[in-house]
């Protein structure tokens, strides 16, 4: 198979290695995504709580903050491929675990929050190696499409992830979506043992953690493409991406639907990145990169704007489906130029910087919207965080910083 054989969007599957790390990667992220929204419902459900309910999502991302260092040092130090064999293996161990805790226990909120903070530990570890390693996987001249392709089946499992879930709350509970997420493990695995090509391996050097780290942020401060791609996601991260934690309060108490047509309303986040997915594919070699980001912080807007607004389902559907859009947009977008951006010897350091300063503003905007969603109500933040999104693309617009991501 080559690269004219599939259509534009589709061509970084033409190559055997990074097809298989596809394939793998959409099943577990579909079983994750079952897990992140059979855990939020069972914890709306179970304490009546936004703080509650986005503390879950906050103790699996913070480890990022905290050990985005390590992880960037691993994943330049040790080959990828089997950095990320070993970290699944224990991802899969865990997932395990909390479906024993469920089943058999009925599990109360501290033992949930434990094992959700224990996962986020062994995802700071080897989300620097999982992001980093489409570049060994093919040419320079696919790169740009791998990325927007990864990208994308992260967004796909959003949205067939949360309405599995759903049918499986709905049917059978919600031990059901642990257990799913634990065999989605084995097919990961599976994929990246069967690769092909020998792991890249960084050369020995006299250099620690920490002096290594410190040379990868100099090489971040150093091209300013870097630091405004950086910079736009931050942002986005604290104030955009959590909105997705606030879906189980905006349905149960807003909206006043069941587990099934909540798993719909969260997987059109999903269903709005796959079309996002297709239009950036084809075209992600033939436009600039500070016109797509704009366009996905412009989405954004109108999709928050939409969901706080929103008097019923169909409405607040098709919202979800404008900001899965913009979700898909801003992130490949970012991740593509910091890629781009980035020699090989740094990709690591230089994906675990992003994936920190992630670690530090999503659990912030989580737990902060969370908190003040159960003072002021859920509509409420959402439309403070639409009037925030338009007043920072037309911060970005007004200084010109996006055109730096374009180099």
């Amino acid at each position: 198979m080559t690269t004219t054989d599939l259509p534009r969007p589709l061509r970084a599957l033409a190559h055997r290695d990074f097809r298989q790390f596809f394939v793998g990667g959409l099943v577990s992220s579909v079983g994750t995504n079952m897990q992140i929204a059979a855990l939020a419902w069972v914890v709306q459900r179970e304490t009546g709580s936004a703080l509650r309910t986005t503390l879950i999502a906050f103790v699996g991302v913070v480890p990022l903050l905290i050990l985005g260092p390590a992880g960037g040092v691993l994943a330049d130090r040790f080959a990828r491929r089997r950095l990320l064999v070993v970290t699944n293996a224990v991802m899969m161990l865990l997932a395990v675990a909390l479906w024993i805790a469920w089943e058999r226990y009925h599990a109360g909120y501290t033992a949930l929050f434990v094992l959700s903070l224990l996962s986020g530990v062994v995802v700071a570890l080897q989300t620097p190696a999982w992001q980093s390693l489409p570049a060994e996987l093919v040419p320079p001249t696919d790169l740009s499409n791998a990325i927007t392709l990864n990208s994308t089946q992260f967004n796909v499992a959003r949205a067939l992830g949360p309405m599995t879930a759903g049918i499986a709350i709905a049917r059978y509970g919600a031990g059901t979506a642990f257990g799913l997420n634990a065999l989605s493990y084995v097919v990961v695995i599976g994929a990246l043992v069967r690769m092909s090509a020998a792991p890249a391996v960084a050369p020995m050097t006299a250099e620690g953690t920490f002096e290594r780290w410190r040379a990868g942020l100099r090489y971040v401060r150093s091209q300013r493409g870097l630091v405004v791609a950086i910079g736009v996601h931050s942002v986005f991260a604290l104030v955009g991406a959590p909105i997705v934690q606030l879906v189980p309060d905006l349905a149960q108490s807003s909206l006043h639907i069941d587990a099934a047509a909540y798993g719909l309303l969260l997987g059109a986040l999903g269903i709005g990145a796959i079309g996002a997915a297709i239009v950036h594919g084809a075209t992600d070699e033939r436009g600039r990169a500070s016109s797509a980001l704009r366009i996905g912080l412009a989405l954004a807007t109108f999709g928050l704007a939409g969901l706080a607004l929103a008097p019923s389902l169909p409405w607040a559907i098709a919202a979800m489906i404008v900001f899965g859009a913009a979700y898909l947009v801003i992130v490949a977008t970012d991740h593509g130029a910091i890629q781009r951006l980035s020699d090989d010897a740094h990709r690591g350091r230089v994906t675990s910087v992003w994936l920190m300063t992630f670690g530090l503003c999503f659990p912030t905007g989580v737990v902060t919207m969370g908190w003040l969603a159960d003072r002021v109500g859920v509509r409420w933040v959402l439309a403070g965080d639409a009037a925030i999104m338009a007043m920072v693309l037309v911060a970005v617009s007004v200084r010109r910083l996006l055109p730096a991501i374009d180099a």
